[in-house]
């Protein structure tokens, strides 16, 4: 987080998504300079805020992910409360919804009802399979639109396992947060903002497309085994040192390959790329690289281009000077005063501003100066307060 006030600044999102891939999406727009508002539930029951893990009793997701945000917790459910949510969305940029098809026009706050009195809103969903299509009500999480989708079958174990990081979530989230950008920009010079959808499935999907195109364009099934950066080759593979220390071995260009074979004292016989060769290759190279510890082959391998890495765990990695140096952890002010380290957004204004230390809205922060912005009287915020329509402390 820096002290400029970004390129989106002055632009209101409206996040609808409590937790999840709608979560992160608005993060990422917060960190654009976005003003924007966590729509929760009255009674402080959002997922975010509660979900392990917790720290001092406070959810790592809200912690994260709500950063820069404020709080505008509404009962969508009572007529009172879609009124405000109307009332408010009359003044928004953005509105990002995580619901599922349907729930959001139920509820009467749909991007047709939205946007009929509100063409500049742009209007950005994420459902889980699709709005659209067979798969459309299914519920699923990250692990089954994977599955479906593919991306579980391209690991080498003979019974694929859940993938270490949620491929559909975050794909998902970066091509919202890009269509919920480009709705904003479309609005300043038409007037009229964009409905755009970014499934989750989809999130997968786009993580297959090299190998979709393979089976789609040559009629071949991708598999571990067959696929170039999926394991087929023993130029792009993992290998235990002499400690059980992990390398990450990607000399794939022909010039980082013989460099690598160079230093490591290892006669590939010209088979880097030769399809029947790769398991006499990858036995070869293993049983070089396990006769040093992995400190040893890093320190011979420090400063040449042979594009060699250690297999490091996430502490390891999140503490790397590198990391810090680039501005990859920011503080974070805990409900309870305290200061906590959290990861950076992935994306960064240039050059960074001054660090300071960021927070999380509190239930209902700055919900009064919205709902006032919005048209709402001092006396009718405490009457819908008082009813629990809205929670405006």
């Amino acid at each position: 987080m820096t002290d400029r006030a970004g390129p989106l600044a002055g632009v209101r999102v409206l996040d609808l998504s409590w937790i999840g891939v709608g979560c992160i999406t608005t993060w990422l727009l917060a960190e654009l300079g976005a003003d924007v508002w966590k729509v929760e539930p009255v009674d402080g029951t959002d997922n975010a805020r509660t979900m392990e893990p917790l720290v001092s009793g406070v959810g790592v997701n809200h912690l994260v992910f709500d950063r820069g945000k404020k709080s505008l917790p509404v009962n969508l459910r009572l007529p009172q409360g879609r009124d405000v949510f109307l009332a408010v969305a009359a003044t928004a940029d953005v509105v990002v919804e995580g619901m599922r098809p349907g729930v959001a026009d139920r509820l009467g706050i749909g991007a047709g009802v939205l946007r009929q009195a509100h063409p500049a809103l742009s209007y950005v969903t994420l459902p889980g399979y699709g709005s659209g299509g067979p798969l459309s009500a299914r519920a699923g999480h990250d692990l089954n639109y994977a599955a479906v989708a593919g991306v579980l079958s391209m690991a080498r174990q003979d019974e694929p396992a859940p993938a270490p990081v949620q491929v559909a979530d975050w794909l998902a989230a970066c091509l919202a947060a890009l269509a919920a950008v480009s709705g904003v920009y479309q609005a300043g010079r038409t007037r009229t903002g964009v409905v755009a959808e970014s499934s989750l499935f989809d999130g997968a999907m786009f993580a297959l497309v090299i190998a979709q195109a393979q089976a789609l364009m040559l009629g071949a099934d991708v598999s571990a085994r067959t696929s170039m950066l999926g394991g087929e080759l023993a130029c792009y593979a993992v290998y235990p040192c002499a400690d059980g220390g992990l390398l990450a071995v990607a000399a794939l260009e022909e010039r980082f390959w013989r460099r690598f074979c160079a230093l490591a004292g290892i006669d590939d016989e010209g088979a880097q790329h030769d399809r029947g060769r790769q398991d006499w290759l990858r036995a070869t190279v293993a049983e070089v690289l396990a006769t040093r510890d992995r400190s040893e082959w890093l320190e011979l391998f420090a400063d040449e281009d042979v594009c060699v890495s250690p297999v490091l765990t996430v502490a390891e990695g999140v503490r790397l000077p590198h990391v810090r140096e680039r501005g990859g952890v920011v503080r974070l002010r805990h409900p309870d005063g305290s200061v906590v380290e959290a990861p950076a957004a992935p994306l960064r204004l240039l050059p960074p501003g001054r660090d300071r230390v960021a927070r999380t809205p509190a239930l209902g922060e700055g919900a009064r100066e919205l709902l006032g912005s919005a048209g709402l009287a001092t006396g009718e915020i405490d009457r819908l307060h008082a009813a629990g329509v809205v929670h405006a402390p």
